[in-house]
This record gives structure tokens, C-alpha cells and sequence, in this order.
């Protein structure tokens, strides 16, 4: 009888234990997943992300991991479309087991894959996209690193015109929760000036290649200042489409363009071209040490691929770590979204300092604005 009893005890004991393991936790790692494009004009900022993310965990890794566990990175590419992303999340669960997430692709795509995301409570940080509809309202297991682009398209009006005067204003944006937030953004900050409000306002699907139509309605409305919504490729052909008729209003991007491959799509005609950004420059001697560190956990090859989304996902990352690490033997999801959420002035300094709170899961950050040196093929200080 005692060793019946014995036995049954330890059963409800192994059975407990096994039901209160988080998915993507074992005694020796942490399974990090996350969705992304791997090809395509969207694949520069994807694939770059990944290896932010891979870094974060090479680093951590050889520094003993967290309490003792290692971090296992695990992406899946979704081709940049949202019922692809779906899928590739629902692979990442069902035999991936993952923890946590540190990529989540795209504004719809991210929107899409939401639902299961908050099924499972999954800790995720994107550090791609900074699509409002993705934090507000809060979602208690979502954080943005990032800065809005509603606040990015008010950064923008602010430079401007400070720098060159008032302008006519218009925006030629993508057909999505991006573009529309560029939009709101470039509204309100006028309506808070006291200023006209925008002159034009015009949208483009995904896989538009032409836009001479856009051009002229633009030069027609007299507009001198257009704020860019779409992938650098999109922009790359507005520009060509301007030059070709001699139209030279002031064009200005969010972060979106501020990776090396922009300034070869654009070439002469980007020259001059407006970016804003809260991450610096990769050849800024801020991030230097972000290189040398890259160059002694990833690949040569993966090293010259590196942009701007690397930094990001490798914040990201960090964060979440500091935020398991943060919950010591009680590492639940639950946990890990609490901590992160306290998360103040976060500060590796590669890029502005990160902060949450409970009712803020998007991040607000400080930028600069760069312009396109189309001779030296770089970015530069717009001051």
C-alpha cells in the first residue's frame, strides 16, 4: 500500500509539473520564433531583423544564456503575405513549441496573425512595424520598438518647415494601416500648426509599378512637400516619375528607406530626398561597437547585410531577455509580459533608449532627420 501510494504521488507530481512548463521552455532553452520576409523588396528589412535577432541571441548565448538556458532562434519567411504569416505562426506553435516572438512582418500581416497571438499570451516584440492598430488599444502580450507613424509623419512636417518655410502639402502612401497612419500623422500636425490642411492625398496598391498618374495630379495641386508611404521600391519609381517631368517638390520618408540598398534604387533622383529615423546611420560611429560585436557572432556575409531593423530586433531582443531573466524561476509568459511592460530608458547605446508602461506598448523615441547624399551613396545628417 505504501509503495502504491508512493507511486501514485509521484505520477500527480511528474503530471503537475509537466502542465505547468511553459511552451518553448525546457531545462536547457528558450524557443524564440518569429515571422518574417525573407524575399522580395520587403526582404531587406526581414531578413536583417532576423539577424538582429540572431546576434542578441549569439551574445546572450555565450554569456551562459538566461538563468543557465540557451536561446534557440526559430523563423519562418511568410513572402510578405498576411495568410502566409498566419500559417507560419500556426507552424511556429504546433511543432516549433515557441516561447516568445521577436518578429512579426508586416502592419496587416501582424493584424492577421493577432488573434493567435493572444490565444496564447506569446510575449512578442516587432521590431519591423510600428502599425498603431498593433498597440491600441493595449494588447497585454505586444510591444512595438519603435515610434509610431503618426509621430514619424509630425517629425517630418516640424523639419520642413522649420527648414524651408510653409509648404503645400500631400502624401502618396501605400494602400494599407501604414500609409493611413502617415496620413493622420501629416493631418494632425498641420491642424496642431494651424496650418491648410493637406492639399492631395493619394493612394497605391502594394504591386503598383506606375505611378505617372500621381506625379502629375501632385505637380498639378501645386504641392511642394510629399510625405513617401510605401516599400523604398515604390519610392524609387516616384522619384524617376518626378525627375522625368521636372517636378522638385521636397519628398520625405519615414525609417522604411534608411537601409543601404534605398540609395541604389533611387540613385540620382534620390538625392536630396528627407528620411527620418530614431536609429543612426550604419556607417554612424554610434554604432560601431554594434559592427564589431556583429562581426564576431555572425557570418561575413550576413555582417554586410545588416541595416537598420538589425539594430531594432536586436533591442528587441535584448529586452525580452532582460525581462526572462527578470523572472528567475518563474518563467511564464504572463511574467515576461508583466516585466517587459515595466521596461525604463532600456539603453545598449546603439539607438534611442526604450520604455513601456502598462497603458503604452508602442514605444515613443527621439530621431534625427537624414537626407540621401546621392554622390557620396550615403545617408547623411540633414543639419
Amino acid at each position: 500500500m505504501r509503495k502504491t501510494g508512493w507511486f501514485a504521488m509521484a505520477c500527480v507530481a511528474l503530471f503537475a509539473s509537466v502542465a505547468a512548463a511553459e511552451n518553448g521552455v525546457t531545462d536547457t532553452e528558450i524557443v524564440v520564433g518569429g515571422v518574417s520576409p525573407f524575399t522580395g523588396g520587403p526582404g531587406l528589412l526581414g531578413y536583417a531583423g532576423t539577424l538582429g535577432t540572431r546576434l542578441a541571441a549569439a551574445e546572450i548565448n555565450a554569456a551562459g544564456g538566461i538563468n543557465g538556458r540557451q536561446i534557440r532562434v526559430v523563423v519562418e519567411d511568410d513572402e510578405y503575405i498576411p495568410a502566409k504569416s498566419v500559417q507560419a505562426l500556426q507552424k511556429l506553435i504546433d511543432v516549433n513549441d515557441i516561447f516568445s516572438l521577436n518578429i512579426i512582418s508586416g502592419g496587416s500581416h501582424g493584424l492577421a496573425m493577432m488573434p493567435l497571438i493572444e490565444d496564447g499570451n506569446i510575449p512578442t516584440m516587432n521590431p519591423l512595424v510600428t502599425t498603431n492598430a498593433h498597440y491600441e488599444p493595449v494588447r497585454p502580450s505586444v510591444f512595438g520598438v519603435g515610434m509610431s507613424y503618426q509621430q514619424g509623419a509630425a517629425e517630418i512636417v516640424r523639419y520642413i518647415e522649420e527648414k524651408h518655410g510653409p509648404q503645400v502639402w500631400g502624401a502618396i502612401v501605400q494602400d494599407d494601416e501604414s500609409g493611413a497612419a502617415r496620413e493622420e500623422g501629416l493631418i494632425e500636425q498641420l491642424k496642431a500648426d494651424g496650418k491648410d490642411a493637406p492639399k492631395l492625398m493619394l493612394r497605391f496598391k502594394r504591386d503598383q509599378t506606375d505611378f505617372a498618374s500621381e506625379v502629375i495630379r501632385a505637380r498639378e495641386a501645386g504641392v511642394t512637400a510629399v510625405i513617401l508611404g510605401g516599400l523604398p521600391t515604390s519610392h524609387a519609381s516616384i522619384l524617376k516619375e518626378a525627375a522625368g517631368i521636372g517636378y522638385k517638390p521636397h519628398f520625405a520618408a519615414a525609417w522604411v528607406d534608411h537601409i543601404p540598398p534605398t540609395i541604389g534604387l533611387f540613385g540620382a533622383e534620390g538625392d536630396g530626398v528627407y528620411i527620418y529615423d530614431f536609429v543612426p546611420s550604419m556607417s554612424d560611429p554610434q554604432l560601431a561597437p554594434f559592427l564589431e560585436l556583429a562581426a564576431t557572432h555572425l557570418p561575413a556575409e550576413d555582417v554586410s547585410k545588416l541595416n537598420r531593423y538589425s539594430v531594432i530586433a536586436y533591442i528587441a531582443l535584448r529586452i525580452q531577455a532582460a525581462a526572462m531573466e527578470a523572472c528567475g524561476g518563474d518563467l511564464t509568459r504572463g511574467c515576461v509580459n508583466k516585466r517587459i511592460a515595466e521596461t525604463s530608458d532600456f539603453d545598449l547605446g546603439v539607438m534611442s533608449p526604450v520604455s513601456f508602461t502598462p497603458e503604452a506598448h508602442l514605444s515613443r523615441l527621439t530621431g534625427r532627420m537624414l537626407k540621401v547624399d546621392a554622390a557620396a551613396g550615403a545617408f547623411v545628417p540633414a543639419n
